[in-house]
Formats: structure tokens, C-alpha cells, sequence
């Protein structure tokens, strides 16, 4: 099969757990009221696509000020939740809570929410796969429904079922999501898990200078990809999806992420993707992709 690429158990993790239950509670509340996934009459639905992320963090103020300044993001605030647009198309959410003191562990992060036919049937494959349901199954205004989770191995994701249907594929533009990679103790078992929960067709990756080695695709496109973290560096790297964002030169970005007070995770190296990719964490200590694309980049690509 060809696959097209899109265009488009500890005390930290139980603090994560429940500093996300506080965010789809407050969402659920009716304020704030979320954008619909798009606005374009007759959209189809996408299973298996990420269509939507969110942020959380204790500054939401300090995210906006660097996320603007990276990407040229602009924001409208509702409440406590902020929408980021990227030339006037929403594309993800930032949630602000408070840092307590008894979760100096749970850093800010990102998580996507993958489209799925049935949120209900996503929630029964999740327990009965070993993951764990975070927040149940709800229908949000505009939205549709959408519930969070765990999967076995902790990493936090969300599905929705849009009312409007999905974003169309496109080419990413600058300041996009283009693609989301997950990092899992367990390629393998990983991959099993998100078939069965949104039914993609799981394909390993074999290229000798690949940095995934599973591909999840759906109807023909390649929509996300797993990693499995290498033995050495599991104490410090912890399960978790990491979105990317498209920028136009990978050493400029990097460059501004540390002028604007972020820090370099993986610097830009020629092995890896050809020097095109990195991944940099933002001043509150959340992990976020840049990837310089190209249509040559992407030869041999995730």
C-alpha cells in the first residue's frame, strides 16, 4: 500500500490525570464555547485524522507571548481557555491552570483529539485495552463530542466526533500542525492499541534511517506515527504524542525559540531527517515539533 502523507504510574502522571480532568470539566461547563472543527458545508468525517490539540499549562499568558512569537499565531480569549488561530484558522486551544503546590510534576503539555466514528466505541476499546478514560464521553456546543483518555502506557489523547465534519486535507502552511509522532516504551503493542481504537491500518517501518517505526494510516493517508523510546533513555523520556508545526528554515526556528525563552530538546541534526526537524520546549516546559518541510524532506520521511 502507498500511503499518501496527510496534507494537512507515577506521582506525575496521576497529577497530569487530574489537572486534565479539571480542564473537559470546565470546558463542559458551557463556557467557554469552542470553535467547530470547520466551518465548510458537507465536511466529511475523517477517522483516524488528528484534527484538533490543546495546551495545557500554568501560563497561558507566556504560551501566547512565545507560540505568537514562533509562529505568528494570533489568540481570542474565552475565559479561562484560549484559541489559537493561525491566519485566522483555529487550530488549537490553551487551557490555564494553576500550578499547586503538590504538582511541581505535572509539566504543561500538548495532546491531540483523533477522529473517530463513535466516541462511545473509542471509550470501550480504550478500557478494555488497558487504557483509562479521563474524562467520559460529553457533547460540547458547535464541537460535537469528545472525551479523553489514557492509553496503556500513559500517554494522553482525545477523540471527537465532529458535528460539522472534519477539516479537509491541505497542504500545511507555516505555522501548522504537519505532524504528530507518538513516543511509547512499546512501538508495537502501542500501534495494536490506536487500531483498535480508531481503526487504523498499522504499517512498520523498515527504512534503515527511519525515527518512527510504526505508521498509523487510514483510508490511504499516513496520519501519525510511533516511536519506540530507546532502552537508555526511558528514566527521562516519558510516553506522550508530540504535534509538530511546519516552519520555513528548522535552524531560524530554533534559533527564536531560544530568544523568545524556550529550550532546545533535540537540536537540528543531519542523521535525523536530514537536519530538518527539532523538538523545543516552550518557557512553561511544554514539548512541541518544528519540522522545515519540503516535498524532497520527505523521501524516506517518519
Amino acid at each position: 500500500m502507498k500511503v499518501k502523507r496527510p496534507l494537512l504510574r507515577t506521582r506525575s502522571t496521576a497529577t497530569v490525570v487530574l489537572s486534565l480532568l479539571a480542564v473537559v470539566t470546565s470546558l463542559a461547563g458551557g463556557s467557554p464555547e469552542l470553535p467547530p472543527l470547520t466551518t465548510i458545508s458537507d465536511s466529511p468525517r475523517l477517522p483516524g485524522k488528528f484534527v484538533w490539540v490543546d495546551l495545557v499549562t500554568h501560563d497561558a499568558a507566556a504560551a501566547q507571548k512565545f507560540y505568537g512569537g514562533l509562529f505568528g499565531w494570533t489568540f481570542r480569549s474565552t475565559g479561562n481557555y484560549v484559541v489559537a488561530y493561525n491566519d485566522e484558522r483555529p487550530l488549537a486551544g490553551i487551557f490555564q491552570r494553576p500550578r499547586a503546590a503538590d504538582q511541581a510534576n505535572a509539566r504543561p503539555r500538548w495532546f491531540g483529539y483523533i477522529s473517530v466514528a463513535s466516541v462511545d466505541k473509542a471509550e470501550q476499546a480504550v478500557t478494555k485495552n488497558g487504557g483509562r478514560v479521563l474524562a467520559a464521553p460529553q457533547k460540547m456546543p458547535k464541537r460535537g463530542e469528545q472525551a479523553v483518555f489514557a492509553d496503556a502506557d500513559g500517554a494522553v489523547f482525545g477523540v471527537v466526533k465532529s458535528s460539522t465534519g472534519d477539516p479537509e486535507d491541505f497542504l500545511p502552511e507555516l505555522g501548522d500542525w504537519i505532524w504528530v509522532q507518538l513516543l511509547s516504551r512499546d512501538g508495537k503493542k502501542a500501534a495494536e492499541f490506536y487500531r483498535t481504537v480508531a481503526g487504523y491500518e498499522i504499517i512498520q517501518n523498515t527504512l534503515s534511517n527511519r525515527v518512527s517505526d510504526y505508521v498509523l494510516a487510514g483510508d490511504g493517508f499516513a496520519r501519525a506515527t510511533i516511536r519506540t523510546i530507546p532502552e537508555a533513555k526511558t528514566p527521562q523520556v516519558k510516553p506522550n504524542w508530540l504535534p509538530f508545526v511546519r516552519v520555513k528554515i528548522i535552524g531560524d526556528a530554533v534559533a527564536k525559540t531560544e530568544k523568545l525563552g524556550g529550550k532546545v530538546v533535540l537540536a537540528p541534526k543531519p542523521q535525523v531527517f536530514g537536519g530538518k526537524v527539532a523538538v523545543v520546549t516552550d518557557p512553561t516546559g511544554a514539548a512541541i515539533g518544528l519540522l522545515e518541510w519540503t516535498g524532497a524532506s520527505m523521501k524516506g520521511g517518519f
